[in-house]
């Protein structure tokens, strides 16, 4: 047998189920006498334990065991669940979440104690769980319930699937049923068949780019049970909420959201929503909200974060625009309230007061702002006291997501998509077609190598019609072929026949794709 094999669809399933099993687990914590939900639990709970004993994981078939015979209870309403009960079932998810990815791993005395703390909880029984204690004093220090994980699948519609096979079916077709030829016919027949061949490929790269697709609502699942542990850490009721979660984006936009969202979620726990006894008093609901509105707008996506919280802090803001920007009372009163409130995204700028477990994680606003424009979006801020704040995300419903060479010229970071390279040499004495053919980059850019002569050279395809066999481009150092994200170039560099846009590599880096084909004096 192929353990290997069958501990990745473990981990891929197991997964799947622990996803679920926190969705469900945050519904009955709100409506805990539903018995067909504590039976949706029992059911996820039962298939992970299943797998785990085919495979000998006995810590985790024994934790879904324990925690089978609670959700049992429940649905057969034996017991009543409290919040001290599902407090206790929601700690021994995160657990299991922890044997899942530890698969294999021997645990740390910190984890065995919590393995073991928990397991007592569970075998005590339902009916007698005892205090739910905090989170940090059943959790080690690995575990951290204000992170949120990636995303690694996404759902795809069977019809999308079979759209997929009946074009591979085609091009399989095409490919076979090339017609033989004379050498009169060849030029035209070619053309033909060519031209056939690549509107299924574009075609086929249409509906794969759907397959890139999730909606706002499956974002947005990503931080329920986030919004939810911060909230007890801070001792507040926060409810968030979806409208317009039907929407979708691209999968690449929503991971690199992750975290400015997740920091801006943090800040409106941490200082915007007040207290329970704080927001009854000043004649709001206990309870507070943070709400995503999602809309389409042209070829943007707007998402709409808003809390109902005591809005910004606009006395610091004065302050520091008076101490650090030496901004006179009349200067300050007559900014626009967008620029005003912007001056939270400066670099030196924090409304908080103190550092708190949730928030002050020296993530300033600043890098939220920075992740944003990255993406081709940008930020608005909109805030009124005792009212709340609200931050407006502007994206690109898309970003493309292509191969390119990438290079170093001048101690710059470039690229050029795969598709127009032909080939890539070493530093070679240059024949005199290859000197006609030769591109000088760095002076179309204004910059120079920065060694003493081109490195390596790319060979680019030339354009339909061009008249030209290939163009040449010296560059110091390559870097390689990688795959990034494109996102749109700003105002400043968006120079006509130059940059196509900025490209944003899997590590995070940053180069300057170029537009080849439109460059001053290439074709």
């Amino acid at each position: 047998m192929d353990i290997q094999k069958y501990q990745r669809i473990f981990t891929q399933e197991s997964k799947k189920y622990l996803d679920e099993l926190d969705r469900l687990l945050l519904r009955v914590e709100k409506t805990p006498d539903r018995l067909e939900l504590w039976e949706d639990i029992h059911g996820k709970v039962h298939s992970i334990k299943g797998m785990a004993g085919a495979l000998s994981l006995d810590r985790v078939r024994d934790l879904s065991h324990a925690m089978e015979g609670w959700c049992k209870a429940f649905q057969n309403g034996a017991q009543e669940a409290s919040p001290a009960a599902i407090q206790t079932l929601f700690q021994s998810a995160d657990l299991l979440r922890l044997l899942v990815k530890r698969m294999g791993e021997i645990m740390s005395i910190e984890e065995q104690k919590w393995y073991d703390g928990a397991m007592a909880r569970l075998r005590r029984g339902p009916g007698d769980p005892g205090p739910a204690e905090p989170d940090a004093a059943v959790s080690p220090a690995s575990i951290n319930r204000s992170t949120v994980e990636g995303i690694d699948y996404v759902r795809v519609r069977y019809s999308l699937i079979e759209e997929l096979l009946g074009f591979s079916q085609e091009l399989l077709f095409l490919e076979n049923n090339l017609p033989p030829l004379s050498l009169e016919q060849m030029s035209t027949g070619l053309k033909t068949w060519i031209d056939e061949y690549a509107a299924m490929l574009k075609g086929l790269h249409f509906r794969l780019a759907q397959l890139r697709l999730i909606s706002v609502a499956d974002f947005a699942d990503l931080f329920v049970k986030t919004v939810r542990n911060l909230a007890r850490e801070s001792g507040k009721k926060v409810a968030f909420n979806v409208v317009g979660g039907a929407l979708e984006a691209d999968i690449t936009l929503l991971e690199r959201l992750r975290e400015p969202f997740l920091h801006i979620l943090r800040n409106s726990i941490a200082h915007g929503i007040e207290s329970p006894e704080a927001r009854v008093k000043a004649g709001k609901p206990a309870e507070g909200e943070i709400r995503l509105e999602a809309e389409r707008k042209g070829d943007s996506l707007l998402l709409r974060l808003k809390d109902d919280g005591r809005g910004i802090d606009e006395s610091r803001i004065v302050r520091y625009l008076k101490e650090k920007k030496s901004l006179t009372d009349g200067e300050i009163a007559r900014m626009p309230r967008d620029a005003f409130f912007e001056t939270i995204l400066n670099p030196d700028f924090s409304t908080a007061r103190e550092t708190t477990s949730i928030a002050g994680r020296g993530i300033g606003m600043s890098v939220v702002a920075q992740a944003i424009e990255y993406l081709g979006g940008s930020m608005t801020i909109r805030s009124e006291k005792s009212k709340g704040a609200e931050f407006i995300l502007k994206l690109p419903v898309s970003l493309s997501v292509i191969y390119a060479v990438n290079f170093i010229l001048g101690g710059y970071p470039l690229a050029i998509p795969t598709s127009n390279v032909l080939s890539i040499d070493k530093r070679k004495t240059l024949s005199p077609e290859d000197r006609e053919a030769l591109y000088d980059l760095g002076a179309a850019l204004g910059i120079s190598g920065g060694e003493d002569g081109p490195g390596h050279l790319l060979r680019l395809k030339p354009p339909e019609g061009s008249g030209r066999s290939s163009v040449l481009v010296a560059a110091d150092r390559i870097i390689g072929n990688r795959q990034m994200m494109v996102t749109p170039v700003g105002d400043l560099l968006a120079r006509p026949g130059i940059f196509a846009g900025v490209g944003i590599l899997e590590n995070g880096n940053l180069s300057m794709l170029l537009d080849m084909e439109s460059l001053p004096g290439t074709w």
